[in-house]
């Protein structure tokens, strides 16, 4: 712990200008600091927690909720860097605060245990279409996918009432969710509530939870019982949430729930940043906050240390078109005059992208790393043109490498999955998904014969497999080779010292004779998974199966982006990033905005029966266009130095395309370029701005 000789000096090392000086100046009470992009937002918050540890608040008093697993390892290791104590501060993300409520209160949630676990949101997709096909519906078109992702988006936006049921407070929330954002399965409200129920019971009966559930869990439990929830008030003196303007519907009544008798709380985040109302976050909770928390304390962090006075202008000039704000957005450029912005059109699609790979190679030449630059799109097909792969292609006939963000995360690789599923087998046998998941890979054993055996082991998952009837020579062989590694596993289990690796050679026991085990790449995996063991060795079972699962929600592998590597990123996966050069690609009507939320927006009577969702499966938001704005927003003020614009006239069929109104917005702080000829950009062209 530091000494209060060392107080003042740590603050002033961390160079707080004015503004970012007042968050320290005033600890105690609500306040809301609002911080426009490039303003400094992490080093005010690790600033204020440093005053609060300085003011001699011990850190297990403190809650530190962040967006992401990145930005947690971020504060962490700056507090760790200030030569701060930490250990016992309550830091990371809403999830992973909400399972450390449930790990301590999960007799609260009948019929789970302490040995619970937490399944992939694939593996919840699985389950339902299990449910789905084994209720034998007549004349159902119902896909699993739509009903896993409505019943998901209602447990997080529902308006939790502690005087209703459980369940009834999910099935309320599945109906109004569908009346109003996906109308066409009406007629489904019924059976999908009926579906839900069947998915909760099964994941009990499994003892695992999803990611949906630790958020509604942790609020029944503070909310249904009073001790518990004077408890984490009385624990918690204060409260830091970042991001704000992401909190969803539950997210945010459990910290009003945190917060009724102690104001201390500290919300930072933007509005103008809020794109992820399809994950049923809404910008109202960061625009509200005065409302709910009397006698709040706003602080606007306007000085923007990362972007050109140009980009900066860009950005102000089309957000300030939204209407769902606090107030007008306001930024100070701190950096000196920079490059104009630019606008190119090109004849279609492919022109664009050709282009924009002849650009990037050329600022390359010009001594830019490509690791300093990106390429965003509102997603990666554009009128059916996968744009990762065409641009992609184009770069390497420069010798150019380059990364996708939207890949597969370290934990959600297949042979990491596997192995956790063994890891399951052993800690918590009750897991019929992990089971159906491991017994897949063995040789011999098909769908009829994984079904044959959890239903042997439902009611007794630990007893011997050796009483499974099965048929042929190879299922036997696997059955007995999985009994025998199981039965010495779980003995080493109850040693005091076990640790990760003691599991690796039985997992390989029988991975090896397992069908993935013929691939090419085979020793590359299972060298990639020793080196993670040998990373966690140290961690506790128990906590290396929460940790993994909680950290394989990320899809976007950001971390440690190789220098010869240029970025191509949607939008939605570059939020929190920077580069020097950005291009954002596909700036047309239909594009970005994306189509689908202009069909919303110009829908004026009866519900909208169209599947609502962009190419990637996201919904367009409730406010479509303003969301999409938040988007370019979003895009543009990930720009440094460089910013380049670009669109098409037409698709590459031909089908003519408008500039988009976000361009019509930003045209008189960009310069216009073309190869085609002049164009024009005319803000009548739009039925709404």
């Amino acid at each position: 712990m530091s000494t209060k000789k060392d107080a003042g000096k740590k603050l002033i090392d961390m160079n707080l200008d004015a503004q970012q000086a007042q968050a320290i100046q005033n600890l105690d009470g609500p306040m809301l600091i609002l911080a426009s992009a490039g303003t400094g937002k992490t080093r005010t918050l690790m600033a204020k927690v440093a005053a609060l540890l300085e003011k001699s608040v011990p850190p297990n008093e403190i809650m530190l909720v962040t967006f992401t697993n990145k930005a947690t390892n971020e504060m962490r290791s700056r507090l760790i860097a200030m030569g701060y104590d930490i250990r016992n501060m309550w830091i990371g993300t809403f999830h992973n605060i909400c399972n450390r409520i449930l790990r301590e209160n999960y007799s609260r949630i009948p019929d789970l245990n302490s040995k619970y676990t937490i399944i992939m949101p694939d593996d919840c997709r699985k389950l339902v279409n299990r449910i789905i096909k084994d209720m034998e519906l007549e004349d159902n078109d119902l896909k699993p996918t739509d009903a896993f992702e409505i019943i998901s988006f209602a447990k997080n936006a529902m308006q939790y009432d502690p005087a209703h049921k459980f369940l009834d407070n999910i099935e309320y929330s599945i109906d109004d969710v569908i009346e109003y954002k996906y109308p066409k399965h009406k007629r489904y409200i019924k059976l999908i509530q009926k579906i839900h129920r069947k998915y909760h019971t099964t994941k009990l009966g499994n003892n695992v939870i999803d990611f949906d559930d630790m958020l509604v869990y942790a609020l029944y439990i503070v909310s249904t019982n009073e001790t518990l929830r004077e408890k984490y008030e009385r624990q918690f003196e204060y409260i830091l949430v970042d991001e704000y303007q992401d909190t969803n519907n539950v997210q945010a009544a459990l910290i009003r729930q945190l917060r009724k008798n102690n104001m201390n709380i500290t919300a930072v985040g933007d509005e103008a940043q809020a794109i992820y109302e399809w994950r049923a976050a809404t910008p109202g909770h960061i625009i509200a906050f005065p409302h709910a928390f009397e006698g709040t304390k706003i602080l606007n962090l306007t000085q923007n240390y990362r972007s050109t006075p140009q980009i900066i202008n860009a950005a102000i000039a089309s957000i300030n078109h939204n209407k769902i704000r606090l107030e007008e957005k306001q930024m100070n450029a701190t950096l000196d005059d920079g490059e104009l912005p630019t606008v190119s059109l090109h004849m279609n699609i492919y022109d664009e992208l050709e282009y924009i790979a002849d650009r990037i190679y050329g600022h390359i030449q010009n001594g830019i790393a490509p690791n300093k630059i990106a390429v965003l799109a509102r997603t990666f097909q554009m009128n059916k043109t996968g744009i990762h792969h065409v641009l992609g292609r184009r770069l390497l006939t420069y010798g150019i490498q380059y990364v996708v963000f939207g890949g597969k995360d370290l934990f959600d690789k297949k042979h990491i999955r596997d192995f956790i599923a063994f890891l399951e087998l052993v800690y918590n046998p009750r897991n019929m998904i992990a089971w159906e998941r491991f017994l897949g890979i063995l040789p011999g054993i098909g769908p009829k014969n994984v079904r044959i055996t959890i239903l042997y082991l439902q009611n007794e998952p630990e007893k011997s497999l050796t009483g499974i009837k099965l048929k042929s020579t190879k299922a036997k062989a696997s059955i007995k080779l999985l009994n025998t590694v199981l039965t010495e596993v779980r003995t080493r289990s109850q040693q005091s010292n076990v640790s990760l690796m003691d599991f690796l050679e039985p997992f390989l026991k029988i991975y090896t004779s397992s069908p993935p085990a013929k691939k090419d790449d085979f020793p590359a995996r299972v060298k990639e998974l020793e080196e993670t063991l040998q990373e966690l060795n140290d961690m506790p079972i128990d906590e290396f199966l929460h940790e993994v699962q909680l950290k394989g929600k990320s899809k976007a592998n950001k971390a440690n982006v190789p220098d010869d590597h240029v970025i191509i990123s949607t939008i939605h996966q570059a939020k929190g990033l920077e580069w020097d050069v950005v291009h954002i690609a596909g700036c047309n009507e239909d594009i970005l905005p994306h189509y689908r939320s202009i069909v919303g927006l110009n829908t004026v009577a009866g519900p909208v029966e169209h599947e609502n969702k962009d190419e990637s499966g996201i919904m367009i938001g409730n406010n479509p266009i303003e969301e999409e704005r938040r988007l370019f927003y979003v895009a543009v003020t990930r720009a440094k130095k460089i910013l380049e614009l670009t669109m098409s006239e037409s698709t590459p069929w031909g089908k003519p395309l408008c500039p988009s109104r976000f361009i019509v917005e930003v045209q008189e702080c960009v310069v216009q370029e073309t190869d085609t000829g002049v164009f024009e950009l005319d803000p009548s062209n739009f039925l709404s701005m």
